[in-house]
């Protein structure tokens, strides 16, 4: 093989590798953004590092939060059919419902109910948690929250697609005040890009004792020799 073929061949295969690696990493983050097929492994992760936001009304924090923890409770106990009437305000015409999963926002009772309680919900399992909650006063008696959710899912279907996997988002909602407390009128999921997804996705994969690992190894001396 001459000189010049050799270095076409290892181009040629440099470039191959490369479109791989591409392909590879889009494919990973469309699944991940699709929730479709993505095994976590490693120690959990729920919905990332705990951020810094401004300061915000300790009280209305307090009142949203008790909202959000009873949607956790809702999904835990799989009574999702609770969530129209419990958390969601009926007395609103056009709720509003933005899925990651769904080209179309749904607007109104009429799809919003059939979304949340089909007749047979293909559910076998669903476990539903937040964090860095913070809340905001858009109007006296309107509240608007910004929170991270995450999310593990079982479908009810054979092969992979019942395979369980996990999920990430950033969500915001509206949330009315009511005589018997705050109800939501939107739920918006705001996924990551693709590129930022499968990023923020292999660093929940890293162990949650991976920091005093890394602060023993800043204090352990050397013994390689060729260091000396």
């Amino acid at each position: 093989m001459t000189e010049q073929k050799k270095q076409q061949t290892e181009g040629s295969g440099a470039e191959i590798d490369r479109r791989e690696l591409m392909a590879r990493t889009l494919g990973a983050a469309m699944l991940g953004t699709l929730g479709i097929d993505v095994a976590l492994g490693g120690a959990h992760k729920g919905a990332g590092t705990p951020v810094s936001y401004p300061p915000c009304d300790p009280k209305l924090l307090a009142e949203i939060d008790a909202v959000l923890k009873r949607t956790e409770e809702i999904w835990l106990a799989q009574e999702w059919w609770r969530l129209p009437d419990e958390i969601w305000d009926r007395d609103d015409p056009t709720p509003m419902y933005v899925a990651e999963e769904l080209y179309d926002v749904m607007i109104g009772w009429d799809i919003l109910d059939e979304y949340i309680f089909p007749p047979k919900k293909g559910l076998d399992a669903f476990r539903w948690g937040y964090s860095n909650l913070w809340v905001k006063e858009l109007a006296p008696g309107v509240a608007l929250a910004l929170y991270d959710h995450w999310f593990e899912i079982k479908i009810k279907a054979p092969g992979p697609i019942g395979i369980p996997r996990h999920g990430f988002d950033r969500v915001l909602s509206v949330y009315n005040k009511k005589a018997d407390g705050w109800r939501q009128s939107l739920y918006a999921q705001c996924p990551l890009g693709p590129d930022t997804y499968v990023r923020a996705m292999a660093e929940k994969l890293v162990a949650d004792d991976f920091g005093e690992f890394y602060r023993k190894l800043q204090n352990k001396e050397s013994t390689d020799p060729r260091l000396k």
